[in-house]
């Protein structure tokens, strides 16, 4: 009979998984090379919590499952924080993790094994889907399969899978196999036609699309166009529309501007979001009395504000019937690209932002159509996440689930890996010394990505309307020469003071070489009103559903 390890690899092949991101230990080192004979390409991260990372970004960009696989005790531990981002923006991900050997544990006692504790899967339940745990030799296969598929079936999200480190190596009668094709539900006709009676009768309806919607591009322009509605965008949701489209918001609801656009809708149609804390300022956002909404999941559209109705769905299969039950009528809301031309130059004028409006206008200038874009939780990630012109689906991504510093640097490799196109990585100082080891993956596996780290010496959100000298203790740091260390692992690496022309020319040649590279930057730019000291509304009374 095979090995166990060699019927897993043969499940994850079969089911179309070709990349899995890995740190060895002595206790998965069983799986590596039946992984290779799988025809899976294994990419070794330079710390545990950087292999969900990367299996998350890859997730992200391409659609599919992400797989990561760590060691037993610290090492499955270190992935905790990926696991909860993937967990609260539901991507679907799976970590494959060890525990010690069968024999060597006792239910419920401490023994003292190397990397023991007491129960690995407890610590994975609050931040999963699901946890599941091979108990013989014989469920193996079979849980490897329900893993995957429990990931990618909706509502999306990760997956732990925990084998004891003997298992590998045992035999077993199971065979592997692919994963089940998935089945998608047929949307209630029903609901379909009440959502159509809704939105024909409204004036001013007013689409909302969050994550759940960012793959249904072509059925929301369509609808767009005959209801003649604008379309705000949360930010996973963002290029779900081209940048030049007439009924796109290109910029967040935080903004004044569309804030009062939002109050002119007299019916909200909410497409895959959950309208959470940090999109609508702490549930202050003032939304039309009227909401109806597409869901795969009834509970998460309706947890933050009331709905008259929810269609359970995905969204291109709601949408599409829909949009070809509508009267057709003009637009509504006046010419929303003059509208951004606006809120851009008052940016610009503001002397506080007029830098942040140009590194806004660089990034652009430097960056070409077919880019992905990581963003990190930092002030120059927080200006793109929000005000970068988005040109294409899935290509921008920010860690607005949990909120997690160091994000960004760690899946931009996996973006890269999956080989969608060359990627970049907006970061600050901060959260690129929380994984400055990836470095090294990096050049090792010679990927297309272009590290962006913007230096201003210390936690720059943290900063902000602090009195430096007094009142801001913990915020500042002594930050190294990013560039000298880049260079140390062997990447192309570049300094400008600024992010002014010199930072976009130094830009656009990293991404043109397909090359590893970094660029450095040395900046302080004020954070932008989508952050929750600038929220516009943070003193009205938060809105009760």
């Amino acid at each position: 009979m095979p090995a166990a390890a060699q019927e897993i690899a043969r499940t994850l092949s079969a089911s179309g998984v070709d990349l899995v991101f890995g740190l060895p230990g002595i206790h998965n080192m069983g799986l590596w090379p039946h992984l290779r004979d799988a025809g899976i390409r294994v990419l070794g991260s330079r710390h545990e919590q950087g292999t969900v990372y990367a299996a998350d970004g890859y997730a992200r960009t391409t659609g599919r499952v992400g797989v990561a696989l760590t060691t037993t005790g610290p090492g499955v531990a270190n992935t905790l924080g990926a696991m909860g981002e993937a967990w609260a923006s539901r991507s679907p991900v799976v970590l494959i993790g060890t525990d010690i050997p069968s024999d060597l544990r006792r239910p419920g006692v401490y023994r003292g094994v190397v990397h023991e504790c007491l129960d690995q899967c407890a610590m994975f339940a609050p931040v999963t889907k699901a946890t599941l745990r091979s108990t013989s030799e014989d469920d193996v296969v079979e849980l490897a399969a329900q893993a995957l598929e429990l990931a990618l079936t909706a509502p999306r999200g990760p997956v732990y899978l925990e084998y004891p480190a003997d298992r590998f190596a045992a035999q077993t009668s199971a065979q592997g196999r692919a994963i089940e094709p998935l089945a998608q539900s047929t949307p209630d006709p029903a609901g379909i036609e009440a959502l159509r009676e809704a939105l024909d009768a409204a004036e001013r309806p007013l689409i909302w699309v969050g994550g759940g919607g960012r793959d249904a591009g072509p059925q929301l322009d369509a609808l767009a166009r005959k209801l003649g509605a604008p379309v705000v965008t949360t930010f996973q949701a963002r290029g779900v529309l081209p940048d030049t489209h007439p009924l796109l918001v290109n910029l967040p609801p935080h903004e004044p501007a569309i804030t009062g656009l939002i109050e002119q809708a007299d019916l909200l149609l909410v497409v895959g979001s959950d309208l959470d804390q940090m999109m609508t300022q702490g549930w202050r956002l003032p939304l039309p009395e009227r909401r109806i909404a597409i869901n795969v999941d009834a509970a998460d559209a309706t947890k933050n504000y009331a709905m008259e109705r929810v269609v359970v769905g995905d969204a291109g299969l709601v949408l599409d019937p829909l949009k070809c039950r509508l009267h057709p009528r003009a637009p509504w809301a006046g010419d929303l690209r003059a509208l951004e031309a606006e809120v851009f130059e008052e940016i610009a004028a503001e002397p506080d932002t007029a830098e942040a409006a140009e590194y806004l206008a660089n990034l652009e200038r430097a960056i070409p159509k077919g880019t992905i874009v990581f963003a990190d939780m930092a002030v120059p990630g927080y200006w793109a996440s929000a005000y970068y012109r988005v040109r294409e689906p899935r290509s921008l991504h920010y860690p607005m689930g949990w909120g997690t510093l160091g994000f960004a640097l760690p899946a931009s490799v996996g973006a890269a890996a999956a080989g969608r196109g060359p990627v970049v990585s907006l970061n600050g100082d901060g959260g690129a010394l929380f994984a400055l080891g990836e470095l090294a993956t990096v050049v090792e596996e010679a990927l297309p990505l272009t590290v962006v780290i913007v230096d201003d010496g210390g936690y720059g959100m943290l900063r902000y309307g602090k009195d430096v000298s007094e009142n801001a203790f913990g915020t500042e740091l002594v930050t190294p020469d990013f560039a000298a260390i880049a260079r140390g692992f062997g990447l192309d690496a570049v300094s400008v003071d600024g992010v002014g022309d010199a930072f976009a020319d130094a830009l656009a040649a990293g991404i043109a070489s397909g090359r590893p590279n970094l660029v450095l930057a040395h900046a302080r730019m004020t954070p932008p009103r989508t952050t929750s000291p600038r929220w516009p509304l943070r003193d009205r009374a938060m809105v009760v559903a």
